[in-house]
């Protein structure tokens, strides 16, 4: 391949994110998480291909779409190949400002046919992209089939209908400034079947623009696929996965992620020892394979019997900066560690926390830095990824030490880093995965609470081929009150809700190996509609109801029907009645400023009980335990509401005050406190507070708040239904003022 130098890394693992997923993503056929991928830079000497061939190639992708955009604009970076994946890529982007909106583009091609793998656009203006939008749902997808139709070798793909890859009902609110985006997911098929862990993603604008597409398939070119005329009758395998399916209870840790609290559930899941059936044989798949053996899960092994003394308490500064040095030195004279800093936070539990910062500095100027963690209290390493390998030469070679060595070893290093953990959790019960491209073992050391394995809380360590710790993260949420057992349904009426809502779905996978070019044909289990899912252990409901995310409620109202339900599908307006909801009902401060908050950020406040760290309490009424102060203080750091004495939080909100919130959004108050120079044609206009004169005249010549028979009526109450059209009308505004001011996480 030449010379070249490694970039970093690209993808991090995800089998150490923190989160209800990772546990069920086991569940899935060849359902994969992704692990280190590592860009190779190319020499230039290497690689034919100039920018002129690129832009070339794009315009032929893209006729007429780019001809703003000169040859001088276009920048070509550097190529590079993965680890796991020798073809070569080719980058070009540019980025132009055109009547004061950004405007960019970024490309990936790969092989030598500068195949598309990527693109990012944004287009200058995205108005018709707002609310309400040109295009809805269907027609995006007709133009994201049409795009489909112009990349070559996509005319054996499927649109995936179903709910593939599921989310739990995570709901996140995202800026209502930002354009409406439809995504499409199809994957590659053979005769029909789709190839699984394959797809090509489009995503079109609201305005009919395609913006982004990204396609993870392989060439099949040497590759064989197993008869499909060979395949059992699905009826056959239906019968033997429910002879063998069985139900385990679980804990599941449910995060509300604009407040930062957690809560424990309980659930009953599906069988995560094995993900499927081979559709020839009937063999079993499994995360490492197939096997004629009925997989079982392993019982709960706790890794001490016994609390064990933490590794240092009370650690300090001065202590953990000996023990980075001695945790991560190296040996080497041609790459220097460097600690870069030791900083101290409160994490989610309220627990004191060390990062510190390093980078080993190697001769030639560059360097690779990250960092890890230890807790204060107890000393013990919580987060940490060996980086060291993505500089340092390895024998790939080298053959793995066998399963149960490395798990030996990985039990070693909690013993000797995390001890005091160890009391509280198991042995893997789950099937061990080995990633043969970065040839690591990945365990997980499931939490334990009252006998039960906890989804979301776990102890994942990773071992390399040689045994030396490569990973290593504990997660422990603070959960005050967890479910009682006994509340849980018995497990056959469980079973039996799983039986019936159970079915198969046909897919190719291939197995892992570097000579492997085989599909196998596996029959996938697929629960109410969606693969990854399980029940509520409590109520005896589906966790997702696909059926429920199809049919979304609406909201009926003759001037706000629209705007109203707009919010409620984007998570801004919360309604539990949606079909007998008040939209004329008054609005309070409280839930209007809620409303106003998460209408324009992406629904997270990293505010107490255990946020950043430097929260101030801005009301005397307001403190970290209310539900509304994460609202609050992120209202205030916008600047829509000002600290003062007491917050009115059921007080209804009147016209003018919303006026006033509406033009601080906007940064126009200095110009609204100039009361003379306005002239309100209101017939109301005598009655009026001099004081929010400006206000109110900024709103009504916008068009954010409209009269009410030629009369403002400032001290009126503010109704779900007004709200719900000034919002609207709010984020079009922001977006047209477009300064990146008011996107807050």
């Amino acid at each position: 391949m030449g010379k070249f130098k490694k970039l970093g890394i690209i993808l991090t693992s995800t089998a150490f994110s923190v989160g209800v997923l990772s546990p069920m993503a086991q569940a899935s056929t060849n359902v994969k998480e992704p692990q280190e991928r590592v860009a190779i830079q190319v020499a230039s000497t290497e690689t034919k291909v100039t920018k002129s061939m690129l832009i070339k190639q794009l315009n032929t992708l893209f006729p007429d779409k780019f001809k703003f955009v000169t040859e001088k604009d276009f920048s070509m970076g550097e190529a590079h190949y993965f680890n796991d994946d020798k073809t070569i890529r080719y980058n070009l982007s540019f980025h132009k400002t055109i009547n004061g909106k950004d405007v960019y583009g970024d490309f990936t091609f790969k092989g030598e046919d500068l195949e598309l793998e990527y693109f990012d656009y944004q287009p200058a203006n995205i108005a018709e992209a707002l609310y309400p939008v040109k295009y809805s749902e269907s027609e995006a997808k007709k133009i994201a089939q049409n795009f489909l139709k112009k990349l070559p070798n996509t005319a054996n793909y499927k649109l995936r209908e179903d709910n593939w890859y599921g989310d739990f009902g995570f709901s996140f609110s995202r800026p209502l400034s930002e354009p409406i985006t439809y995504s499409f997911a199809y994957s590659p098929t053979h005769n029909g079947v789709p190839l699984s862990n394959e797809n090509l993603n489009i995503t079109v604008l609201a305005n009919g623009e395609v913006t982004s597409m990204y396609r993870h398939t392989e060439s099949t070119s040497k590759a064989t696929f197993d008869n499909l005329d060979q395949k059992k009758n699905e009826s056959d395998i239906l019968a033997q996965v429910r002879e063998n399916l069985s139900v385990d209870l679980r804990f599941m840790i449910d995060t509300n992620y604009q407040t930062g609290e957690s809560i424990a559930k309980l659930v009953y899941m599906p069988p995560t020892s094995f993900t499927g059936v081979h559709a020839l044989n009937g063999q079993w798949h499994t995360m490492n394979g197939f096997t004629s053996q009925v997989p079982t899960a392993k019982g709960v092994e706790k890794l001490a019997s016994q609390p064990l003394e933490p590794r240092k308490k009370d650690i300090t500064l001065a202590e953990v900066e000996e023990l980075a040095k001695s945790f991560l030195k190296i040996d080497s004279d041609k790459v220097k560690l460097q600690i870069e800093s030791v900083d101290e936070r409160e994490n989610e539990n309220g627990e004191t926390i060390y990062s510190v910062n390093y980078m080993y500095e190697l001769g030639n100027g560059s360097g690779y830095g990250t960092s890890f963690e230890v807790n204060k209290a107890t000393g013990e390493i919580t987060d940490y990824w060996d980086i060291r390998r993505d500089f340092m030469e390895t024998d790939q070679k080298v053959e793995p030490i066998a399963k149960d060595a490395a798990l030996a070893k990985a039990i070693d290093y909690l013993k000797a880093w995390a001890p005091s953990y160890l009391h509280n959790y198991s042995k893997p019960i789950e099937e061990t995965m080995y990633d043969k491209d970065s040839k690591r073992y990945y365990f997980s050391f499931p939490r334990i609470v009252n006998g039960i394995a906890v989804l979301g809380d776990e102890i994942s360590v990773g071992i390399s081929a040689d045994g030396k710790l490569s990973s290593l993260n504990i997660s422990n949420h603070k959960i005050d009150n967890w479910p009682a057992v006994n509340k849980a349904i018995p497990a056959d009426k469980a079973k039996e809700t799983f039986n019936k809502g159970l079915k198969l779905e046909l897919q190719y996978a291939k197995q892992d190996g570097e000579d492997n070019h085989h599909y196998d044909l596996v029959y996938s289990p697929v629960y109410n509609g969606s693969i990854f899912n399980g029940i509520d252990a409590t109520t005896g409901k589906w966790i997702q109801n696909v059926d429920d995310a199809k049919e979304k409620p609406v909201i009926s109202h003759p001037k706000a029907g629209g705007e109203l339900t707009y919010l409620l599908h984007q998570n801004v307006l919360e309604v539990k009645d949606p079909a007998n909801f008040n939209a004329d009902a008054a609005v309070n401060k409280g839930e209007a400023l809620k409303i106003l908050v998460k209408s324009l950020s992406y629904g997270y406040y990293d505010f107490g009980p255990y946020g950043r760290g430097d929260e101030k309490q801005s009301f005397n009424n307001i403190d970290k335990k209310h539900p509304l102060y994460g609202i609050v203080e992120q209202a205030v750091s916008m600047g829509i509401i000002k600290p003062a004495d007491q917050f009115a939080v059921d007080k209804e909100l009147t016209r003018q005050e919303l006026a006033e919130w509406l033009v601080r959004v906007l940064n126009l108050e200095k110009a609204a406190k100039h009361s003379d120079i306005y002239k309100l044609n209101f017939a109301d206009a005598g009655s009026i507070d001099k004081a929010y004169t400006g206000y109110i005249a900024l709103v009504s010549a916008m068009g954010l708040i409209d009269g009410q028979q030629n009369k403002f009526n400032a001290t009126g109450k503010v109704t779900y239904a007004d709200l719900a059209i000034s919002t609207v009308r709010l984020a079009k505004a922001v977006y047209e003022e477009n300064d990146g001011r008011h996107y807050y996480y």
